[in-house]
């Protein structure tokens, strides 16, 4: 069977919502570390000026300016659409990035070709100087655990070769267009939330594989104020929301019946550890509303579950993992939330090493 060949054409793509604190800075970045590539900007109906900025700062960019907010999914959808290319680089448009961060990822993708599904780069929280992710591994509990997820900077600096990763997130993201295509792209139910999450599993079920190239580093700054957060003030609720809805889709269309079944038990504490917080944290209205919805969409739901399960070329032993439990400095508060999280991780851990042989 012939192979075939890398080609290392790319589309950079921005989906801005409100974004007119960053876009300048972003997008002045980007130029300056890639100034020959294609950029396209699509912008979910902001009412802050962002599309001004794009149009009158940036002429060389690409523009689609919607008129309603259609989600990140959906618009992340009409930009592998709309491309060219054989790559889209997703970058969050509160990001800058750094001098040679293009490199890496298309030598990565050329290195892995032609299993390159996806290669993302190394995001670095800026204000806390922290590692954001160097991508991730899938816990079977339906968390991504973040690599190096908010360690020092200078704790990871040996820590620089691309590797396989079991998942990634979309803060710089480069994607193989029609490979993402052939499997549906972006869940666009998702909204916002996961769904880059949902996406890297779906291309690793097909067979395709996914990297990070730490060299390449992005900055990650504070994002929309009604969904980001960063440890500090209130968590909201919106996000909480999105989080509870989308993890219990992901499972639902991602998982084999037996993953299911041996995982119940361990499934069923981790939801009922998080109805515990759920009360503690206020969050019980999200809670109710995400399960609310996730019925409502049960039968597109079903539908798609079985499409990825009929056309699946891996298994869940291989999809999942058990690595520790990635959350939000802040979030987790004190001493004793520290250690039951720890005593969770060992315990989970332990019951995947049992189960997984019997995973689908």
């Amino acid at each position: 069977m012939k192979v075939e060949s890398f080609d290392s054409g790319v589309t950079i793509v921005l989906i801005t919502y409100n974004s007119a604190e960053y876009i300048h800075a972003c997008l002045r970045s980007v130029r300056a570390a890639a100034s020959h590539a294609r950029i396209l900007v699509v912008d979910n109906a902001s009412q802050d000026g962002t599309i001004d900025i794009v149009r009158r700062d940036f002429p060389e960019c690409s523009l689609i300016a919607l008129p309603q907010n259609i989600g990140h999914s959906a618009a992340c959808n009409l930009a592998l659409h709309y491309a060219e290319t054989t790559w889209v680089l997703l970058l969050d448009h509160d990001t800058t990035v750094s001098d040679g961060w293009l490199t890496p990822l298309l030598a990565t993708a050329e290195a892995m070709w032609p299993s390159t599904g996806m290669v993302g780069s190394r995001a670095v929280l800026a204000a806390q100087n922290r590692i954001h992710h160097d991508g991730g591994y899938a816990h079977y509990v339906g968390h991504m655990t973040l690599r190096n997820g908010f360690v020092k900077l200078e704790e990871a600096s040996g820590d620089l070769e691309s590797v396989e990763v079991g998942a990634q997130a979309s803060t710089s993201l480069l994607i193989h267009r029609q490979r993402a295509l052939a499997v549906g792209g972006f869940d666009p139910r998702f909204f916002i939330y996961l769904n880059d999450f949902d996406l890297s599993l779906r291309m690793r079920l097909r067979g395709w594989r996914c990297y990070v190239a730490p060299r390449s580093v992005v900055y990650h700054w504070q994002g929309n104020p009604e969904t980001s957060w960063r440890g500090q003030g209130r968590y909201p609720s919106q996000r909480a929301y999105l989080i509870y809805r989308n993890r219990w889709m992901l499972i639902a269309k991602i998982y084999a019946w037996h993953t299911l079944l041996v995982c119940l038990p361990a499934l069923a504490l981790y939801e009922a550890l998080l109805v515990i917080t759920a009360l503690h944290k206020g969050w019980m209205r999200a809670y109710w509303r995400a399960l609310r919805d996730v019925v409502r969409y049960r039968r597109t739901i079903w539908f798609h579950r079985k499409r990825i399960q009929s056309s699946r070329c891996i298994s869940d032993r291989e999809l999942l993992s058990a690595h520790h439990l990635s959350y939000v400095p802040g979030l987790i508060q004190n001493p004793a939330e520290r250690l039951a999280q720890s005593v969770l991780e060992r315990a989970f851990a332990l019951y995947w090493r049992l189960a997984a042989p019997f995973a689908g």
